[in-house]
């Protein structure tokens, strides 16, 4: 009986002790929580300070390679008649200084189509472009990037130059000026390599006016922001480009193209944004000379020198607006117009022109859907009808920022009473691999 009383005197003591202890091992367990959570907090710091002094050594470390080399220079065996050994880890670390930006763009595009011309990429996948970007600075003032591309085309497999140029800022007045092959600055999609477009291919107005790939010469350019009173952002860019580019001009070297932009922004409602621009392009044509000889026959002559000083004169307005929208989807809208005033000596039609708008929807951080309406009059129409119209819906996948997929629908109407309705189905892909540098639009 005893026992008993000391076991229940035991077991309710021990239950008393149990539950009183349970607030306290909850509040402790808490406590480590917190503990282990600032614990992880400060780690991160220490991380991160880590990096930063990491980051700054390796600055310092530059910085006293550079000082090192300039010493030497100044006691150069020419001066002492001294031999100064340069060790195997400085002269590494001036070419690892100088190293240029390198990265590889990859677009393959497979292609169905109602057309029954036997042309590139009809019904086939194929490799359209492979793009080796080289760039880096030259000097505090100066920077140079190449772009450089292939293609395994079946009937004209090369290597392009698509840009090579030199960029150097900080000129009298503010100006920044460029020499060497680029993309000629009209409007805004043809200032864009093919992988950086929203949809597979360029607009219509833009391949018959410009080019299947847009307009890029050799040539120097120079830009600057024009003070204005209102304290606007105001653009202006002015370029002398080679004349052998370009399918609405004379395809002559030594005859310039010659082209102007400005642009300029506005704040909009809602956090949205507007750019406006407006570009002017003068060059030449080079028309055929045609007469009958004495013997009744037709006699053509094509000049070599080109004709018909700056004959050919383009005109173009574009706009874009971007739109943010919660929970981080964003809408743009983007608009180009293009007009021509020439003769009808070299294209049939003497005032063509041409526009296009496209309508971009990032819905996800994955996913975006878009449509872009085409019209243009071809410079060689034939016939009626004088125009030509296109709409091309897409979906994109961006699987990250290095790869995405692109799967577009394009409905477009025939050049002429003779010619036929075409629909074409796209699938493209982009991919990327190091640094990969193009100038802001």
């Amino acid at each position: 009986m005893r026992f008993i009383s000391i076991f229940f005197i035991f077991f309710v003591f021990l239950s008393q002790t149990v539950f009183a202890e349970g607030p306290m091992v909850q509040n402790s367990q808490n406590q480590v929580a917190e503990l282990s959570q600032t614990v992880k907090s400060l780690q991160e710091t220490v991380k991160q300070l880590q990096l930063t002094v990491q980051s700054q050594n390796e600055v310092l470390q530059q910085q006293n390679i550079r000082i090192a080399g300039l010493e030497q220079s100044k006691t150069s065996p020419q001066q002492t008649g001294a031999v100064v050994p340069v060790s195997a880890s400085t002269t590494r670390g001036i070419s690892q200084g100088f190293n240029p930006d390198i990265g590889m763009v990859g677009s393959v595009v497979g292609k169905l189509t109602e057309s029954k011309e036997d042309q590139e990429g009809n019904n086939s996948i194929a490799l359209k472009e492979l793009e080796l970007n080289v760039g880096h600075v030259v000097d505090p003032f100066s920077r140079a990037d190449a772009v450089i591309s292939f293609n395994d085309a079946i009937g004209d497999q090369n290597a392009n130059i698509e840009e090579a140029y030199y960029t150097r800022w900080g000129l009298p007045l503010g100006f920044t000026g460029q020499i060497g092959k680029f993309r000629s600055k009209i409007g805004k999609q043809n200032l864009l390599h093919s992988h950086q477009l929203d949809t597979v291919d360029y607009p219509l107005v833009i391949r018959d006016f410009f080019g299947e790939e847009g307009l890029a010469s050799s040539g120097a350019r120079l830009s600057n922001m024009i003070p204005n009173p209102w304290d606007q952002a105001i653009e202006i860019t002015g370029e002398i480009l080679r004349g052998n580019n370009g399918t609405s001009f004379s395809g002559i070297s030594r005859r310039p193209i010659f082209n102007s932009h400005v642009k300029t922004y506005f704040d909009l409602p809602s956090d949205a944004n507007a750019e406006v621009g407006w570009t002017t392009l003068f060059g030449d044509e080079n028309p055929d000379t045609i007469y009958v000889d004495d013997s009744g026959n037709t006699v053509v002559i094509h000049h070599l020198e080109g004709q018909t000083r700056y004959g050919v004169k383009v005109y173009g307005a574009d706009l874009t607006i971007h739109m943010p929208l919660p929970e981080g989807k964003k809408l743009k809208w983007q608009n180009e117009l293009y007009f021509q005033n020439r003769t009808n000596r070299v294209h049939p039609n003497d005032k063509p022109w041409g526009f296009y708008t496209l309508l971009d929807y990032r819905f996800s951080e994955k996913f975006s859907t878009g449509v872009r309406f085409d019209y243009v009059q071809p410079l060689d129409v034939f016939g009626n009808p004088r125009e030509t119209t296109s709409i091309s819906p897409y979906l994109t996948f961006w699987q990250s920022e290095y790869a995405d997929f692109r799967l577009q629908y394009s409905h477009t109407g025939p050049e002429n009473s003779t010619g036929k309705v075409n629909n074409e189905l796209f699938l493209k892909t982009n991919f990327l691999i190091g640094a990969h540098k193009h100038p802001v639009e």
